[in-house]
């Protein structure tokens, strides 16, 4: 899971970044000072910083220069409602990674942000390929799914016909993403979910089963699958939930072409 530092004296800027980034995995943590900031950082360990350009109690480029001095790796995201030139290039200067600008919505949060975030991470050579173990008995199905997401994503991508297999597969491949259908011959979904938590327990598991029972679907989320799509599957939601779950484990290597 990623973990990531909000620095504003905004508080309700603070909420929108929390809430939209919570939301899809992330662990997130908030600073309306530049002294709680630093502690944060020397407690938690954050992989990411958006960082006001205008604090109160410190100018945001000197915060960014003491950050950088003292955690080289951590990337910082300058935020800031100032679009002149000279800011910006002293920004650069003192390290800064990327920048975003205020006002801003949601959605831009969501996805400007997050290829942001790649996109420094391919820069320095830290996004890796994600790997996704797709469990199913039906041929046909498991070829569909591949092609789709071999066509939007670069990954690597292992498939397991039944629960057994898929078990072996995952005591030895620790994928980070189980697609996993639940009506299986041998063991079920519900099995391998049971088996795998041990093994591998930060695999995510998107249980995809044409079984609508509630029933199933509580068994398996509250035995720890990450999210549940059902057959026949919608493409377009079972993308949406990919993504959010590759967002979050900070893998989201999308092509540019799909």
């Amino acid at each position: 899971m990623i973990k990531m530092l909000v620095v504003d004296d905004e508080a309700g800027v603070c909420d929108v970044i929390r809430k939209t980034f919570t939301y899809i995995g992330f662990s997130v943590f908030a600073a309306t000072t530049a002294k709680k900031a630093l502690a944060i950082i020397e407690k938690e360990h954050p992989q990411i910083v958006f960082l006001d350009i205008l604090m109160p109690d410190v100018d945001g480029i000197e915060l960014l220069k003491e950050i950088k001095a003292r955690y080289s790796d951590l990337i910082v995201i300058m935020v800031t409602a100032k679009q002149d030139r000279e800011t910006r290039e002293a920004a650069i200067a003192a390290g800064a990674d990327g920048f975003i600008t205020k006002p801003f919505s949601r959605n831009y949060l969501r996805d400007a942000v997050v290829h942001k975030i790649g996109d420094v991470l391919n820069r320095k050579g830290r996004m890796q390929i994600p790997s996704l173990l797709l469990v199913d008995d039906e041929e046909e199905f498991r070829k569909t799914m591949r092609d789709f997401i071999g066509r939007r994503y670069e990954c690597v991508i292992d498939e397991a016909s039944e629960g057994a297999q898929a078990v072996d597969q995952v005591q030895r491949l620790k994928p980070d993403i189980i697609l996993l259908d639940i009506k299986m011959p041998g063991l079920s979904g519900i099995d391998v979910i049971t088996r795998i938590k041990d093994i591998s327990p930060s695999s995510k598991v998107i249980v995809i089963s044409a079984w609508k029972s509630g029933e199933v679907v509580s068994q398996a989320v509250g035995m720890g699958a990450a999210d549940y799509i059902s057959k026949p599957v919608s493409l377009t939601a079972f993308d949406e939930k990919l993504k959010t779950l590759l967002i979050s484990l900070g893998k989201l290597r999308e092509k540019t072409s799909h």
